[in-house]
């Protein structure tokens, strides 16, 4: 009777340790298809999960429009290979302007750009090539303290050499998240408006 009870006792630990094997067998086996369909995480890589890419480019603040920028040139809208070319800024602003923006785009493949010059001594500019495109940004100088206002002001003047004959626009309009803009004592910003300016190159 003892011998008996002994055998099944044997006998039911010996089914529980094979299930308990079949059981880890198992897992062992789906944990390694599961680590196989994973990316494979290359040496040194973070394994963090990357964010999203935007698709659609950031919008601009929707700052009000107040105030304006105008391109003119001199000699009318006709230029000639091979002869500088000079295109002037004036500003006018209701505020008492502290600083601006401006976004100066023209076909970089017909024009070498020679210099640019600012016009108004209150300020100072720091230029920034973008390859289409240059951008400007005009801080007043600290020495300045009486308010500035713009009223058809002459702000800047840019010197280029035009290379190729055909008909060209130049634009201050925005590029990016980078815009034209003013920025008056109270840090407040508006938008001027802006008009292209379309030159003959003969």
């Amino acid at each position: 009777m003892e011998n008996t009870q002994h055998t099944e006792h044997t006998k039911y630990t010996r089914v529980m340790l094979l299930i308990l094997a079949l059981v880890l067998l198992l897992a062992s086996i789906g944990g390694y298809i599961v680590s196989r369909n994973l990316p494979a995480n290359k040496q040194g890589q973070s394994t963090k999960a990357e964010l999203p890419t935007p698709t659609i480019a950031p919008t601009l603040i929707p700052y009000p429009v107040k105030g304006s920028f105008v391109l003119t040139t001199q000699g009318g809208l006709t230029g000639q290979v091979g002869a500088p070319l000079l295109i002037n800024l004036s500003a006018t602003g209701t505020d008492s302007v502290a600083g601006y923006d401006v976004i100066f785009s023209y076909d970089t493949t017909a024009f070498s750009r020679q210099s640019i010059q600012n016009k108004a001594d209150a300020f100072r500019i720091f230029t920034y090539d973008r390859g289409s495109h240059i951008s400007i940004s005009a801080t007043k100088n600290l020495s300045v303290t009486a308010p500035v206002t713009f009223a058809a002001t002459p702000i800047l003047s840019f010197t280029l050499l035009p290379q190729k004959k055909g008909s060209f626009v130049f634009s201050l309009k925005s590029v990016g998240n980078e815009s034209s803009k003013l920025v008056n004592e109270a840090a407040e910003v508006t938008y001027p408006e802006t008009a292209d300016l379309r030159l003959e190159i003969n």
